[in-house]
């Protein structure tokens, strides 16, 4: 069934596959046919990631999903690839408090999503949508703008601090003690 719904989402009978992402949670497959790429998520339990994908679409740039199944004891979520890169990648052109102030841009701007109907987490008089994984692998970014979030299985309504949490522990393991600036996340009036 994977096979069959990843063959018809790349439209090809040959493509290449490699080991895109490999940890005690789970493992992700990027197959790739030329212009065409399928993420192939394998783990436990992944219908939470599939109701926040299908309710974050047209909110935040999440990737497409094409397929969702279980076999073999686990789920197995298929989507598009979203377009850009991590964060942290080399071929950005940014110094790493550049891609820090970005990376707080973003996160700003995530926590100012309205979500009145969210159906994840906890409302609160303070809480915000989160990400829930906020880490620099997992925002994307081209030409200097955000282009798609990945990995949000644990996204919903929560305290901005789990994002920001995450997200200074990911600038100080990717580019060390130092960042971000003091001045992270950015603020311009709005939460």
């Amino acid at each position: 069934m994977v096979r069959e719904a990843a063959l018809a989402a790349l439209e090809s009978a040959r493509f290449q596959g490699e080991l895109a992402w490999l940890s005690w949670a789970g493992t992700v497959w990027k197959l790739d046919a030329g212009s065409r790429v399928v993420f192939v998520k394998r783990a436990s339990d992944l219908a939470p990631e599939r109701e926040r994908l299908r309710w974050l679409a047209g909110r935040w740039p999440v990737p497409e999903m094409v397929g969702f199944f279980r076999a073999v004891g686990d789920d197995w979520l298929l989507t598009r690839e979203a377009p850009g890169v991590p964060l942290y990648h080399v071929s950005i052109d940014a110094d790493p408090a550049q891609k820090a102030a970005l990376f707080g841009t973003i996160l700003r701007d995530l926590h100012a999503t309205p979500a009145a109907d969210c159906p994840f987490g906890k409302r609160t008089a303070s809480s915000v949508l989160t990400h829930g994984d906020f880490c620099l692998p997992n925002v994307l970014v081209s030409e200097g703008r955000l282009s798609g979030l990945i990995d949000v299985g644990e996204a919903g309504l929560g305290s901005p601090e789990i994002d920001l949490a995450a997200g200074v522990w990911s600038l100080q393991y990717n580019f060390g003690k130092g960042l971000p600036p003091t001045s992270w996340p950015p603020t311009d009036g709005r939460r």
